[in-house]
């Protein structure tokens, strides 16, 4: 950073810290050459249980480790990529769920655009408020259930994709509580090689239990 891009840097920071602490939402400012954190407010501070000095001893992989859901973040870093290259006036909202000083996880809705350019009008600074929702709210847990179910989604598909069709279609009727028999009658097929099938779905799914079948079988929409 030279002498121009670090005053304008600190001015625009200068104007920020003035109402920042007053926001009831967390303000983040992050380098875009590695996204490590320059400034974040008292609110997301407090949230984290960390102070500034600290996050900024911290790179931005130990700081996503940290705080944050690893794949959830490469997911919404990617959008925030596409738009700077893309759309650079445009702001990039996502939900994300942050892991608070006390171990729970909060979903917050947050949003970054770029906060400072270089002399050469390249994005080096981005901008980023996360709000705090209430994790009481139905919208909340129907929202922390959506990441969880996408998240399980995606650390379940290549497994998944080793099911045959047949396979897939006892599956769907095992989450919908279907016994061996009941199945074998549905399918036209003796009992013996429902069984089998049911067996041959456990190993290759670990299935412990019926949950985990449905839970499989609802990721995937088969129900």
């Amino acid at each position: 950073m030279n002498n121009s891009e670090e005053l304008r840097l600190n001015k625009k920071l200068d104007g920020l810290r003035l109402m920042a602490d007053e926001m009831p939402i967390a303000i983040i400012v992050h380098r875009v050459a590695d996204l490590s954190v320059v400034y974040m407010n008292k609110l997301g501070l407090g949230t984290l249980g960390v102070d500034l000095q600290e996050l900024r001893t911290i790179d931005s992989r130990e700081y996503v480790s940290r705080y944050f859901h690893e794949e959830d973040d490469e997911d919404y870093t990617a959008k925030i990529q596409h738009n700077i290259k893309h759309h650079p006036l445009k702001s990039s909202s996502f939900f994300q769920q942050v892991k608070t000083k006390d171990g729970n996880w909060q979903l917050f809705a947050s949003s970054t655009k770029i906060f400072l350019e270089d002399e050469k009008q390249q994005p080096s600074y981005l901008i980023t408020t996360a709000s705090p929702l209430d994790p009481a709210h139905h919208i909340s847990e129907k929202i922390s259930r959506l990441m969880d179910d996408i998240r399980f989604l995606r650390n379940n598909a290549i497994v998944f994709g080793k099911l045959t069709a047949r396979e897939i279609e006892i599956l769907k009727m095992m989450a919908l509580g279907l016994s061996s028999t009941e199945i074998a009658k549905k399918l036209f097929i003796a009992l013996t090689t429902v069984d089998t099938h049911r067996r041959n779905i456990r190993q290759k799914l670990n299935l412990k239990n019926n949950y985990d079948a449905v839970r499989f079988a609802q990721a995937f929409d088969l129900v």
